[in-house]
């Protein structure tokens, strides 16, 4: 029984200690982590000695709501009323919003939203412009009629000096007038026997070459004339020399031109080299037997120029 008592007497006074250290006033002097959390909190209010922990919670967590409540406006109250007076609003569309918002701002250009006949247009013009970028050059010499030939198109544009740039391989200057002709190259002439080759039945002939059909030209190279005649009227200009006969080297079809003149000239000594510069009209014709090719290229109404 003694131990039972004494365990009494010593909880009894152990809860009247706790109690009196509650009940004792705290030091402002003396720092802790409560005042250093509550004191911000309590500038608004006069402190009281006797309020506990828990009581003292319970005022800062009313404060904060308070405090948040009286910092916004009466949000409910504000939001019933635009709610029953408000009207409904139309729904609108996305295009309609973004004009509304343009117009509203000053900073912002213009919104211009194109309309289907706009799309269609542009549409068409650009079909239109990638038709003409795919349209072949200039259509000189398709027109042309050449006998035992097949007229192949090729690439030709006129330059910014007038020339004409043909195929991206050869440039052929002059205007095919007789005031100012065309002055084709060997090499441009030859290059009709890439296609044209009638003793295999290639009859695809350039229309490079075509073109020059009925144009003047003006080319200079070897002549050649007839051996048993003192003058003549008719000679070859040739890519290289020949003498007629046995020396030097006998032309081809591609780089040789049977040439007319409109006047006779002497043929000087047999077997002599001569070179000249002739212009006259050309004339692309074909001279065939049994598929071989003879002759294709011709110069009418002629002047020959003795270069030597």
């Amino acid at each position: 029984m003694r131990t039972f008592w004494s365990l009494i007497i010593v909880c009894t006074l152990a809860v009247l200690i706790l109690w009196l250290l509650e009940e004792r006033p705290t030091s402002p002097s003396t720092p802790g982590p409560s005042n250093q959390l509550t004191q911000p909190l309590r500038n608004d209010r006069p402190s009281s000695s006797t309020a506990s922990p828990s009581e003292e919670v319970a005022s800062v967590t009313l404060e904060l709501a308070g405090s948040a409540q009286t910092s916004s406006p009466n949000k409910s109250e504000s939001e019933g009323t635009s709610d029953d007076t408000a009207p409904a609003q139309p729904t609108t569309t996305l295009e309609e919003q973004l004009r509304t918002s343009a117009e509203l701002r000053d900073d912002l250009p213009e919104i211009a939203l194109a309309d289907d006949s706009s799309t269609d247009s542009i549409g068409t013009d650009d079909a239109d412009s990638n038709t003409e970028a795919s349209q072949p050059g200039l259509t000189l010499g398709l027109d042309k009629s050449i006998p035992f030939v097949t007229i192949t198109p090729g690439s030709i544009t006129r330059g910014l000096s007038g020339e004409l740039d043909i195929d991206d391989e050869f440039t052929l200057k002059g205007s095919g007038t007789q005031e100012d002709p065309y002055l084709p190259s060997w090499e441009y002439l030859f290059s009709a026997g890439d296609t044209y080759k009638p003793r295999i039945g290639k009859n695809d002939l350039a229309q490079r070459i075509a073109l020059l059909d009925g144009t003047w030209v003006t080319i200079a190279g070897h002549t050649a004339f007839p051996l048993v005649v003192g003058e003549s009227s008719e000679m070859l200009v040739m890519l290289n020399q020949w003498d007629g006969c046995c020396i030097g080297v006998p032309p081809t079809p591609f780089d040789a031109i049977e040439v007319r003149l409109k006047e006779a000239v002497k043929t000087g000594p047999k077997h002599s080299f001569n070179y000249g510069t002739v212009t006259g009209r050309m004339k692309v014709d074909p001279y065939l037997i049994e598929n071989w090719l003879v002759g294709l290229y011709i110069l009418e109404q002629s002047d020959l120029q003795n270069d030597l």
